[in-house]
């Protein structure tokens, strides 16, 4: 499913986990040029493809493939879709590089944290070509027709993460700078995985991204926001009020398993639903399982 947001920008939902409106990328067009940030997971990347068809979009015209950060229902299908757009540069974080060449190291992180069944069901990664892929530092500004995308390094989440700024619109891609705020829920959870989950950094991000003053946010889970200083706020209202709560589970001696169904039942409350969808029930489990990784090592 394409839609259409701006003249320039289009909302592509992946149907990750068969759900509407849980995993999105975005394609941004200038003229006959064409950026793809995020491509979602390995094993939905032909709905990304008919998605873009569906639009009179031809894949292997694009001009740059941008997978945010290496996490799989973000960087999955980079190798998928780069074997059909043969001359599209993949520009990524440098941290992200290696893992874009050899995958394995990624596969097996997720197989740890998710199980192989689960795996099995995002798809396997292919291996980017090194020769194609454009890094960035701090900082890098890249030119789409008369457009530019700034690539803003955004550690918290993850170590190699990068947002996108669309300069001229001031649209931001935030990738998982800012929680989910999937429309089904109408609240908050904060994205905070293993293992490399950074509290502090992750606030910094946010601060630096709404020094940018974006006055549009394309999230990956989900969707357009047009109020950027709330969704800001919100993340770092979030993050430290999770950290807190799993701090105070565990002086409990809470375990691991009872600590994630009082979680559960908080967003379900915070929701007001008596069943939450399955993605929201892996990314709970994905954010506690971040946080009580960060509070062992700190």
């Amino acid at each position: 499913m394409i839609e259409k947001v701006t003249e320039n920008i289009y909302l592509i939902d992946t149907l990750a986990y068969n759900e509407e409106k849980a995993v999105a990328c975005y394609l941004v067009k200038s003229g006959d040029k064409f950026a793809l940030i995020d491509v979602g997971y390995a094993s939905t990347y032909m709905n990304v493809v008919n998605a873009l068809l569906s639009a009179n979009i031809d894949v292997s015209n694009l001009t740059y493939i941008i997978p945010t950060h290496v996490h799989l229902d973000h960087s999955g299908a980079t190798g998928h879709i780069a074997n059909i757009a043969k001359k599209a540069t993949i520009v990524a974080h440098e941290r992200a590089q290696r893992h874009l060449v050899d995958p394995s190291r990624l596969i097996e992180s997720a197989k740890q944290i998710f199980g192989e069944e689960k795996l099995k069901s995002f798809g396997l990664p292919l291996p980017v070509n090194p020769e194609r892929i454009t890094v960035v530092k701090e900082e890098l500004e890249l030119k789409l027709g008369d457009l530019t995308l700034r690539c803003i390094y955004a550690p918290g989440h993850a170590p190699h993460q990068i947002s996108v700024l669309l300069v001229e619109k001031k649209a931001l891609f935030t990738a998982d700078a800012v929680g989910i705020v999937q429309p089904k829920l109408n609240i908050m959870i904060p994205t905070t995985p293993p293992p490399s989950f950074d509290p502090i950094q992750a606030i910094k991000t946010v601060d630096n991204l709404s020094s940018h003053e974006p006055n549009m946010l394309l999230v990956p889970h989900f969707g357009v926001r047009n109020d950027p200083n709330n969704i800001f706020e919100l993340t770092k209202i979030k993050i430290n009020e999770w950290v807190e709560d799993i701090k105070k589970f565990l002086k409990e001696n809470l375990n691991k398993e009872e600590i994630l169904q009082r979680m559960i039942q908080k967003v379900k409350i915070e929701a007001n639903l008596e069943n939450l969808p399955s993605s929201a029930i892996q990314s709970i489990y994905v954010t506690v399982s971040g946080i009580l990784n960060y509070l062992a090592k700190s």
